[in-house]
């Protein structure tokens, strides 16, 4: 039966709108569904790509990729993207003239924004929500002041090389490298913008990590604005800064296409207002779109992504991101990521009878993302739990029903300060004063009492009973946590190798359990980019005119995100936004 916590995706649909933004979080589509109906139409022609010849036979000709079975791939455009709008000259009631449009007021549309005005161009920013969405609260970046007075210097090569490793090396290594040795600038000015403001700005130290004490290494990278002893994630500064140096946001603006002038250069957009009118904003320096990515576009998620839909539950991907960007770049011949990636977190609660990706629920888990120990629905352990936070994630994908268990006992206080976790999963202050930058332990409590009253977090006096709760086999639970606590007591991990420190035994009653599954923050493939932040067509050439940053722009992430760069994403963001707003400018 339906209820306010837990409702099927496709009936989530049709409450949101219903009433539009009465749910922050949620996404929208069966998962499952989406997924089938994207496998089938890629093979419409009936043949799957690829496929072998039987086991054991020689291969013939049939299996070998010639040139002329490559030219058989669909290269027809996808039903998410559709045909670009066509516009007739009687349609567009006004004309706006600019030497720099930014579309999106996100994270890197405010410091494109506040760049390319402080550059002396005439800036407008256009924003099809009412209000600016705000920015993360974790920004990050390296080689800044702030890390440099704490005797923090990391360097450019050894992060870049960590980040390209786990991202298998599908990205642009000249962007990671751009990233590393342009981020500084940017957050120091940021920075120096929140104190002028009367705010505190610092950077969250990880130094009660001893060198080497972690197998996965983490990166002192994030940087935050401080207000009343907590991370902001409010764009007033960067708001009052852009007025401030003359730039015009415009709210209630939506972009509909790029326009291109003779010479192939991209000159404006069309975009339609609050009142459904049509308006041409000519800009002669560029256009910068930061639109934030497709989270909230069910039929691109399920299209590109289908793997990924059955890994999250819940979503705080920004309500309008909906591709809007990614599909007008793509209309103006723009080339698109190969690898589709998104940004997720181990933090979505499920009932005890739901299985990941089939159900929506709006509730938060805070205390997920520590390494406790995990079990599979059969009751196993199956992965180093003190690995970053996606990577359970994708290991769950191998597990029955993609849903998994974590366990904890009365003890586990204590046991979060032991752990010494880092950005935004540490729950009390960092070792350098900086302050919680997300979720502090005392209202992780309080989350936790909620989900127990809704049935969510089971408590238990044995794990028998625990395993019945949480419907899982109780002798195959029973016989994972003694030897589990075994391990504990060994100091340890022979099975999966996690940290000495990060083991804790399951010893003391209540015991406690949820199962759970991810959450969605944002999509992190795009618009392919080069070092001055252009779009790139499909021969690699940039395009004119177009410039691409944020969760719209590609090139940077994929397969997973390095979440043990804290702030990675938002300072990719403001870098790119920053620097693109500056090239926009001396280009007008």
């Amino acid at each position: 039966m339906e209820n306010a916590e837990t409702m099927s995706r496709r009936s989530f649909v049709t409450a949101a709108a219903a009433g539009a933004g009465a749910i922050a979080l949620g996404t929208a589509a069966s998962s499952r569904a989406r997924a089938a109906e994207a496998a089938a139409s890629s093979d419409s022609d009936g043949e799957r790509a690829g496929s072998s010849a039987s086991e054991g036979a020689a291969p013939s000709s049939q299996d070998v990729r010639t040139p002329s079975a490559l030219a058989k791939v669909d290269t027809s455009t996808p039903a998410w993207l559709g045909s670009a709008p066509q516009i007739g000259e009687d349609q567009i009631s006004d004309t706006w003239d600019c030497d720099v449009l930014v579309v999106g007021a996100g994270t890197s549309g405010l410091f494109a924004t506040c760049s390319a005005a402080e550059s002396g161009a005439k800036t407008i920013c256009i924003e099809k929500q009412l209000a600016a969405p705000g920015i993360r609260g974790t920004i990050g970046a390296i080689g800044s002041k702030y890390q440099l007075a704490d005797g923090v210097d990391i360097k450019a090569a050894e992060i870049c090389h960590d980040m390209e490793h786990h991202m298998a090396q599908a990205v642009n290594p000249r962007l990671l490298n751009l990233w590393a040795n342009e981020s500084a600038e940017m957050v120091e000015w940021y920075g120096a913008l929140c104190e002028a403001a009367g705010r505190e700005f610092t950077y969250d130290a990880d130094s009660d990590l001893e060198p080497g004490e972690t197998v996965y290494r983490h990166w002192a990278t994030g940087h935050v604005d401080v207000v009343d002893g907590k991370t902001a994630e409010d764009a007033q500064v960067l708001l009052d800064y852009a007025q401030q140096k003359g730039a015009s946001i415009e709210y209630g603006v939506t972009m509909v296409e790029l326009e291109k002038d003779a010479t192939g250069r991209v000159s404006g957009v069309i975009a339609q207002n609050g009142d459904d009118e049509y308006v041409r904003i000519n800009a002669r320096g560029g256009v910068i779109v930061c639109t934030g990515g497709y989270g909230r576009n069910d039929d691109m998620m399920a299209a590109l992504q289908p793997d990924t839909l059955k890994m999250f539950s819940s979503t705080s991907a920004i309500p309008g991101t909906t591709g809007d960007g990614i599909k007008a770049c793509l209309w103006a011949g723009a080339d698109f990521d190969d690898i589709h990636t998104s940004m997720l977190f181990d933090r979505c609660p499920l009932l005890p009878d739901e299985i990941a990706g089939e159900q929506l629920n709006s509730n938060m888990f805070w205390m997920a993302s520590q390494p406790w120990l995990k079990v599979n629905l059969n009751g196993q352990r199956f992965c180093n739990e003190s690995e970053p936070y996606d990577l359970t994630l994708h290991a769950s994908l191998s597990q029955p029903g993609h849903t998994y268990c974590t366990l904890w006992d009365a003890n586990y206080e204590s046991y979060i300060y032991q752990f010494k976790t880092q950005g935004c999963s540490r729950m009390f202050p960092f070792a350098n004063g900086a302050p919680v930058s997300a979720v502090p332990l005392e209202a992780a409590k309080q989350m936790n009492e909620g989900l127990m009253a809704m049935g969510y977090i089971q408590q238990a006096d044995t794990v028998e009973e625990l395993a019945e709760k949480l419907n899982i086999p109780a002798d195959a639970l029973v016989q994972t946590v003694d030897h589990y606590n075994e391990l504990v007591a060994a100091g340890e991990d022979v099975d999966f190798g996690k940290e000495p420190f990060r083991l804790s035994p399951l010893d003391t009653a209540p015991f406690y359990g949820v199962r759970q599954t991810g959450y969605l923050l944002c999509t992190l493939d795009g618009i392919r980019i080069d070092e001055n932040i252009n779009a790139l067509d499909k021969d690699g050439k940039p395009i004119e005119g177009l410039y691409v940053a944020g969760n719209d722009s590609g090139s940077f992430f994929a397969n997973t995100y390095p979440d043990l760069v804290p702030g990675l994403a938002a300072g990719r963001s403001a870098t790119f936004g920053r620097i693109a707003g500056r090239n926009a400018a001396q280009a007008r």
